[in-house]
C-alpha cells in the first residue's frame, strides 16, 4: 500500500513538474515577446529623440540664449534677462491705443497685435503679428542702451488669408 502512495504520489508529482515546466516556458517566451517589443520603441525612440535634438540645435542656432558671441556684447546681464525686457518691450505695443506703432500695415477694424517674439541675437528680433484674420512677420533691430530698449522695424511682411 505504501508503495502504490508513493507511485500516485511521483506521478502526481511529476505532472506538475511538467505543468510548471511548460507553463514556466509559455511565461518566458511571452516576457521575451515583451522585451523585444520595449527594446524597439526604445530604438524608435532614441531616433526621434536624436531628430528633436538635431532640430533643437538648429533651432537655437540663432538664439540669444545659446550665441555667446552675441552675448559677449552685453557681458554684465543674463541673455534670459536682456531676451524678457526686449519681449516685455514688444508686447508694451499690443497695450498702445489705436494701431499698433511698429506694424505698418492697419487691420480690418481690428488692431495688429504681437503673438509671438524670437530674440535672435543683441541686435535683431523677428516677431509674429495678427489681427486675427490676417498675419505676418516683422523683423526689428534693437539697442539697449542706459536702460533703455530702443526699436527700429528693419521690415515687415503681412499674409492675407484668402
Amino acid at each position: 500500500m505504501k508503495t502504490k502512495i508513493f507511485i500516485y504520489l511521483f506521478a502526481f508529482t511529476a505532472l506538475i513538474l511538467v505543468f510548471q515546466l511548460v507553463n514556466s516556458s509559455k511565461v518566458v517566451k511571452y516576457q521575451a515577446g515583451i522585451i523585444a517589443e520595449k527594446v524597439a520603441r526604445i530604438d524608435t525612440l532614441k531616433v526621434a529623440l536624436d531628430k528633436v535634438e538635431s532640430k533643437y540645435e538648429d533651432d537655437v542656432y540663432f538664439s540669444l540664449d545659446q550665441n555667446e558671441e552675441a552675448q559677449s556684447f552685453y557681458p554684465d546681464e543674463d541673455p534670459a534677462v536682456i531676451i524678457e525686457l526686449v519681449k516685455e518691450k514688444l508686447y508694451e505695443s499690443n497695450t498702445i491705443k489705436g494701431d499698433n506703432p511698429l506694424v505698418l500695415y492697419s487691420g480690418a477694424g481690428k488692431k495688429f497685435l504681437i503673438n509671438k517674439i524670437k530674440v535672435l541675437n543683441h541686435k535683431w528680433v523677428i516677431a509674429d503679428f495678427s489681427d486675427g484674420t490676417d498675419w505676418g512677420e516683422i523683423l526689428i533691430e534693437y539697442q539697449i542702451r542706459g536702460g533703455e530698449i530702443k526699436l527700429n522695424v528693419l521690415d515687415q511682411l503681412l499674409y492675407y488669408n484668402d
